[in-house]
C-alpha cells in the first residue's frame, strides 16, 4: 500500500458487525459482496481482499507480513 495511512474509527454493533469507513472502502474498491480475510494476531486485526492472498502466498507469508504491517511508523495500538 501506498501513500499516508488511514485512520478512522469504527465501532462493534451488538451483532459483531464492523462498517469499514467510506474512504477506506473506496480507496480499495471494497463493494458490497467483497470477501476479506479477518487475520487476528496479538492485539491487531487485519482484513484483506482474499482475491489478493489466495494463490500468491501461503499462511506464514500472511502472518509475516501482518506483524511487518503493524511494526510499521505510524501504525500503533489505540
Amino acid at each position: 500500500m501506498s501513500g499516508e495511512a488511514i485512520i478512522e474509527v469504527a465501532r462493534v454493533s451488538d451483532k459483531g458487525q464492523v462498517v469499514i469507513p467510506k474512504e477506506i472502502r473506496d480507496k480499495f474498491n471494497f463493494a458490497e459482496g467483497t470477501k476479506l480475510i479477518v487475520v487476528a494476531t496479538g492485539d491487531a486485526v487485519i482484513l484483506q481482499r482474499i482475491e489478493t492472498v489466495v494463490g500468491s502466498v501461503n499462511t506464514k507469508e500472511l502472518l509475516d507480513r501482518v506483524k511487518w504491517l503493524a511494526g510499521r511508523p505510524g501504525v500503533t495500538p489505540p
